[in-house]
């Protein structure tokens, strides 16, 4: 029964090294830390990767040269490297992708980059319309980040955008009050926001298709003023 146990294990060890070598694609950015469990970098992926049964759509990674990292920010890389988990008190067990080699895919900038630096004004609520003078708003802002005026509250997050997907949130806001009928459209649009799957911009047009409503969010680009 022992030689058997010990036969087990080392097969068992095997089937774990062989699953450790992995090589994805995607684009990189900086990962929201908690505490200091975060590595700071993680790849939003172009396709979900299954591992030990789990789909993930973005994987947490880390190497010795994070200067390296920092040049490839918001860019869409080909990451090959060995599959390990760390342990943290908030995050738990989670697996994080140890860098061997990381490189820029050629003619690729980023499609989040694309929107980096642009604001936007909310239009139209999924065909509701919008209330007068209750603006909601948007920008993308670096490293994957967006924020806003929900129509009475400031809120932040994390965007990711692959060709014409995007992901928002989760959302933070701040917590003022205002009138019923402005605080029930912030709910709304920042709901819309977080269940976004698709956009679509036609110059200073843009358009966001959120699983809320049937019709699209309607955004006008914001002139900066000069």
């Amino acid at each position: 029964m022992r030689k058997l146990a010990v036969a087990l294990a080392v097969f068992s060890l095997a089937v774990f090294a062989q699953d450790q070598s992995l090589t994805v694609t995607g684009t990189l950015h900086r990962a929201m830390a908690i505490g200091a469990e975060s590595t700071g970098w993680s790849i939003q992926l172009d396709s979900p990767v299954s591992i030990h049964g789990k789909q993930l759509e973005s994987i947490e990674v880390s190497a010795k040269d994070n200067a390296r990292l920092e040049q490839l920010k918001e860019q869409r890389v080909r990451a090959t490297g060995t599959l390990s988990h760390r342990q943290g008190v908030e995050t738990g067990s989670r697996p994080v992708l140890e860098l061997a080699s990381i490189r820029r895919l050629k003619g690729s900038q980023s499609d989040s980059a694309k929107l980096t630096g642009t604001e936007w004004v909310l239009e139209d609520l999924g065909g509701n319309g919008v209330i007068d003078n209750a603006q909601a708003t948007l920008s993308f802002l670096e490293n994957g980040r967006v924020s806003g005026r929900g129509s009475c509250n400031r809120f932040s997050g994390t965007a990711h955008i692959t060709g014409d997907t995007i992901k928002i949130g989760p959302l933070i806001s701040t917590r003022m009050a205002c009138a019923e009928a402005v605080m029930n459209q912030e709910a709304e649009y920042l709901k819309a926001l977080e269940s976004a799957e698709r956009l679509e911009r036609n110059g200073s047009s843009l358009l966001i298709y959120s699983k809320e409503f049937e019709k699209p969010l309607r955004f006008t680009e914001e002139t900066p003023e000069h």
